[in-house]
């Protein structure tokens, strides 16, 4: 026999085999269905997010999304409102619902990205990067309910791999699984990730200023993760202005634990961040000085209010938000503050409800536990591995509203969006605790908070605005309108177009946007019913500017039916002793 012949002869000896050999498969097989549990993950996200989003219409503040990616200013006095650049015009006499829709829609020719700026600067307190971005989206895609939300869905689902990346670089491959699941399905995230506003591009800026900055912690170099660290950074704050607390938090970190960035490197990449967003800063003195319709709601104090207790809310509120009616929401957050107090046993009997309530306790003990077995495994390395980046950008997110509201006198803490950057870290935290048991048992625990949490999706995909029913206030006010009827919207611009959105085309609508001081009682509601049969008044929500128009109708017409939807109620009126106004 051959040489050639005598080695293939010869089998293969195992004890020649490195030991890294042999564990190089594993490895591999290991990776694989990481990946594939991480692909089940998103596609099921993205299934999740797009069926939710598709069951509901647009409330107001989705609808001024779209009219200011279009180019319409909403939010402007009076004075200043321009026709020829798209602005709200208070008309003085009916018009078809279609009219109002053309605000919510692509001019022909189009506006500019300029004139998207404009409206900004006009109407929001916000950047300018998200409807720019939107602009281009509605412009390739359309302007529908479901292509709106659906540019939140991708930034969210964007956020997942970056978040992937955040959790094995603090908590170790354990903790990228539960991280994913916990940001993919929980109430808040799975809300905000189909509501058609920035809060999701919020989450993807932060994700990725984070996991860019752990990089640079770790190895110090690259000028491809410097690049995204500043384009991070600059998206951000171009985004919404709370990413200020999340980034000086991430800043703060680096420079008391630099790893192996180089200082001079990182005030580098701050001072070309301050260059490229100097632009759009310069004019936010005059933007933010500039009235509005809906100027100082946040100086409103809600019902029921208790500032501790909305504190505390903000702190828990990622771990068990439920999704209930306005009202409840604002008493789901104080009631962690009212077990402290020892008042909750009472209100729990009588309050309705009671199936989200025990999940809000379930969800809250689960992730308790979670805290305290990851205190106790990790003791004095709570801080270590990154995990410092966490606590800090956490800390700096949740506090943001209340260091707002000392300030300037808000009520920012019983609006739980404004803290809705303290979001991703918060799953992640969760993540690195549930890393810290075995992997049965962490499954376990992943499991029951999942199930805690379910009242609350199951919530949304009934019904996801349940005090903004647009489509059913439409439906009251024009299902039977005539070309004697008058429909009167009493609301901000956003609201009058979110009921004309969804109102058939014979209807005539009229707003009355109280803010701008253009009509007068009893002179403009005389002059707007005359010869009118009935007159259909909807009220959209309470703004707290009085509706004197309302009053006028009670004294000098006949209540024919009356119906409250949500926020909204809908009265209908007919005329005393004759036949019209």
């Amino acid at each position: 026999m051959s040489s050639e012949g005598q080695q293939l002869s010869i089998p293969p000896r195992c004890s020649n085999i490195s030991q890294a050999e042999r564990e190089e498969p594993t490895k591999a097989m290991i990776r694989r269905r990481n990946l594939l549990f991480l692909f089940i993950v998103f596609t099921l996200a993205a299934l999740v997010d797009v069926v939710i989003a598709s069951r509901s219409e647009l409330w107001p503040d989705e609808v001024f999304s779209l009219a200011t990616a279009t180019g319409h200013s909403l939010e402007q006095p009076a004075a200043f409102a321009s026709p020829t650049l798209g602005d709200f015009v208070d008309s003085d006499h009916p018009v078809p619902a279609k009219e109002f829709r053309h605000y919510v829609k692509h001019d022909d020719p189009p506006a500019s990205p300029a004139r998207v700026i404009r409206a900004v600067l006009l109407s929001d307190t916000n950047p300018p990067l998200y409807y720019l971005l939107l602009y281009g989206w509605t412009f390739i895609f359309g302007t529908s309910d479901i292509v709106l939300r659906v540019f939140s869905v991708v930034c969210s689902l964007a956020c997942l791999p970056l978040l992937a990346g955040v959790a094995r670089r603090t908590g170790g491959r354990g903790a990228v699984f539960p991280a994913c699941v916990l940001f993919a399905f929980s109430p808040l995230a799975i809300y905000y990730s189909t509501e058609g506003r920035m809060y999701s591009l919020l989450w993807l800026c932060v994700l990725a200023t984070t996991w860019a900055s752990l990089i640079l912690h770790q190895r110090g170099r690259g000028i491809a993760i410097y690049m995204l660290w500043i384009a991070g950074s600059v998206a951000g704050f171009l985004t919404h202005y709370f990413f200020v607390f999340p980034w000086l938090a991430i800043l703060l970190y680096l420079l008391i634990r630099p790893g192996r960035l180089a200082r001079r490197r990182l005030a580098a990449c701050v001072i070309l961040t301050s260059l490229l967003i100097l632009p759009w800063y310069l004019k936010l003195p005059e933007s933010l000085a500039t009235w509005r319709i809906s100027q100082g709601w946040l100086r409103l104090q809600p019902p029921g209010f208790d500032r501790w207790g909305a504190s505390l809310g903000l702190i828990t509120q990622p771990f068990s938000w439920q999704h209930v009616h306005q009202p409840s929401l604002i008493g789901y957050r104080l009631l962690l503050w009212r077990l402290v107090k020892h008042q909750w046993l009472i209100q729990h009997v009588h309050q309705p409800w009671i199936g989200y309530r025990v999940s809000y306790i379930c969800a809250l003990i689960l992730f308790g536990f979670v805290g305290v077995a990851m205190v106790w495994r990790l003791r004095f390395h709570i801080c270590g591995r990154g995990k410092l980046l966490l606590w800090l950008i956490f800390g700096a997110a949740s506090a943001a509203p209340c260091a707002v509201d000392f300030v300037q006198h808000t009520y920012m803490v019983a609006r739980e969006r404004y803290a809705l950057a303290a979001l991703p870290v918060a799953y992640i935290f969760a993540a690195v605790g549930l890393a810290c048991f075995r992997r049965r048992a962490r499954l376990l625990m992943l499991v029951l908070i999942l199930v805690a949490w379910l009242p609350g999706v199951l919530a949304i995909y009934r019904n996801r605005l349940p005090w903004f029913p647009m489509r059913e206030i439409a439906r009251a006010v024009s299902a039977n309108s005539r070309p004697t009827d008058l429909i009167l919207v009493h609301s901000i611009p956003s609201g009058v177009i979110d009921v004309a959105r969804y109102s058939n085309d014979s209807a005539e609508l009229v707003s009355w946007i109280g803010q701008l001081r253009t009509r007068r009682v009893p002179e403009s509601i005389r002059k707007l019913a005359a010869g009118r049969a009935r007159i259909v008044f909807v009220k959209v929500h309470d703004s707290r500017e009085p509706a004197p128009e309302e009053d006028w109708l009670r004294s000098n017409a006949v209540v024919s039916e009356e119906v409250r939807m949500g926020s909204a109620y809908v009265v209908k009126f007919r005329p005393i002793n004759s036949e019209t106004f």
